[in-house]
């Protein structure tokens, strides 16, 4: 049968929808894991003086010969928990290692673009002691005076650094989220 002029066709309008309605729901994916990329990083960067803390104040005198010397079956619930305590340590320096060269490389990349001071941001945020303990709508206004500009810049060069620190920090996997 032929099309009509001025007759509608339901089931073209019905895929149009669905068409629309699934581009609308990747999109929303796409922006929700998007977001939970940044809020990771972000989560980092605030946590990174306590992991450092962490790390520093930590004691690992256990020689790896005498914990390979026992199998898991052979460990007690206490020792375990020794070893998972252990295990968190060597997983939280390999971070805070990561973590110290991807900010190295993402401070040589803002110096070469000739652009130090969003880098700045991110240090003077996270980075320095003096400030963890500021509340944060003070450290903003802190940050903006010391480096001469708005909270507006401050804010929007924040979320560039974490954008470009998130891509350093885990590579690939930051990339496919935006995919």
């Amino acid at each position: 049968m032929g099309k009509k002029l001025g007759t509608v066709n339901v089931q073209e309008i019905a895929t149009a929808a669905a068409v629309e309605a699934l581009k609308l729901q990747k999109n929303e994916e796409r922006m929700r894991k998007r977001k939970n990329r940044f809020h990771n990083t972000e989560l980092l960067l605030k946590h990174y003086l306590g992991l450092v803390e962490h790390f520093e104040n930590s004691q690992d005198t256990a020689s790896e010969d005498v914990i390979e010397a026992f199998s898991v079956e052979d460990l007690a619930n206490e020792d375990v928990t020794i070893l998972a305590i252990r295990r968190s340590r060597i997983r939280t320096i390999v971070m805070i290692k990561q973590m110290e060269a991807s900010l190295t490389r993402l401070q040589e990349r803002m110096v070469a673009k000739g652009q130090p001071e969003k880098y700045e941001v991110i240090h003077k945020l996270y980075l320095e002691p003096s400030k963890s303990l500021i509340q944060w709508s003070d450290r903003l206004q802190l940050v903006a005076a010391e480096i001469h500009c708005g909270e507006s810049s401050v804010r929007r060069w924040r979320n560039e650094m974490i954008d470009e620190f998130s891509i350093l920090l885990f590579g690939v996997d930051a990339l496919q989220l935006e995919t």
